[in-house]
This record gives C-alpha cells, structure tokens and sequence, in this order.
C-alpha cells in the first residue's frame, strides 16, 4: 500500500526552460567569485565538481561537504573562503531566479490533495542545491515548505541521482519502506527507483522504452488518489 507520494520538482511541479534557467543561475553566480577566478574557469570547474558529486557519491559526506572539498580542491581556495559566498548568493541573489519558473497549478492541487488524503510527500529533485534554495523553489512552487515531510537538498542528502542510494535515503528519512514510496516525475531516469521497489507515475506520455508503474497527467494522478486505486 502507498503511503508517500515524492514529487520531482522542475518539470513537474514547476514548468521552466532548464537551459536558460541555468544560464541565467551561471550569470549571476559567477560574478561573486570574479575577485578568486575568471568567469570562464570558475564556471567549468563548478559544472566540473556537480558532476563528480553526482557520479561519485561519498556516503560518508553530505553531498554539501562533499561538493565544497572537490570544488576547493580544484579551484585552489579553502572552504572558509568559498562557502559564505555561495551563502551569501542563494539569500540575496537566487530569488531574482523566480520569473525564469512557473508553477504548475494541476501539480500543487495533487500535492494537496495527496496531503489531505493522509499521504506523506516529499520534493526529491537532485539535491544540488542548499535547503534554503530548494525551499525557495518549493514556495515558487506555490507550495510551503512545512507542508512537506521531505526535501532533499545539498546540506541534507549524501547522495544524488541516478543514484540508487538517493532514492533509498528518501526512503529512510520519510520512515517508509520503498515499496510504499510512489515517485511521480517527468523524468525518465527517475524510473530507476523501480528497482528498489518504489513504484512510478510517470508524467507525460510514455513509450515501449519507458518502464514505469503509471502514466499520464496530473488529472490521472487526482484521479487515482480520489479512487484509492493506489
């Protein structure tokens, strides 16, 4: 029997274009370590060190600590330097992101719903991001962050997709077993959680290629929960 429900957030509770989103993210992340590294460099070796955190967990590390030792690392700066910028940035300057998103309305209305009906709910995108910036992202949501049991973020998690280990986290800070743990995403990769039991709602249309438990739209998904078919 399902028990929680774990919502992926941009693309699915929120819609942006992840691209420019980005782009935009870079633009006004990088300027507050123009006077440690030039623009360029300092972007590679970020986008650099994301991927090696992703890749190549350190389960004895907070995906936060494990990020600001490779990123001190390759950059040649001590943490006590580099952190309270990043800091500094996601209070003052991450906000200014919020008109590149825009909430999905039929997926707030399921994750109320989900609520009411009795269902714990997390937010599970990759936490590659600090627990204030996931919970500004929750609000742009249209959402509030005490409505939720679970958010992963950077300074919270010790792994990230694709990794197995992150799904399973999930698991165990919502006190759930996976098998009743639903996972609803917009993204194919999530449907690996399959494996550790979780079952998916996958959203959008679906091919012979996807394997998930469900598929379609946020109408579909209402209509499971009111049904109690899940």
């Amino acid at each position: 029997m399902i028990q929680a429900i774990l919502f992926n957030l941009e693309g699915t509770l929120t819609n942006l274009d992840s691209a420019k989103f980005m782009q935009n993210y870079l633009g006004i992340l990088a300027p507050r370590f123009a006077h440690l590294l030039p623009t360029d460099k300092f972007t590679k070796l970020l986008l650099k060190s994301m991927e090696l955190i992703q890749n190549d967990p350190k389960p004895e590390l907070t995906v936060l600590q494990a990020f600001l030792d490779e990123f001190s690392r390759v950059s040649g700066h001590p943490i006590q330097v580099l952190r309270p910028i990043f800091e500094e940035f996601y209070v003052s300057d991450f906000p200014t992101l919020r008109c590149l998103v825009q909430p999905n309305t039929q997926g707030v209305k399921s994750v109320e719903y989900a609520i009411q009906q009795g269902f714990s709910t997390a937010i599970v995108s990759s936490p590659l991001m600090p627990l204030a910036a996931v919970e500004e992202q929750v609000r742009w949501a249209g959402l509030r962050p005490e409505q939720l049991k679970v958010i992963a973020a950077l300074d919270n998690f010790h792994y990230c997709k694709p990794q197995m280990g992150f799904f399973q986290e999930v698991s165990e800070k919502l006190g759930i077993r996976p098998q009743g743990c639903l996972l609803v995403s917009n993204n194919e990769n999530d449907m690996i959680c399959r494996g550790l039991g979780m079952k998916t709602f996958f959203l959008g249309t679906t091919d012979s290629t996807i394997l998930t438990d469900y598929a379609g739209q946020f109408e579909d998904l209402f209509r499971l929960i009111s049904q109690g078919s899940l």
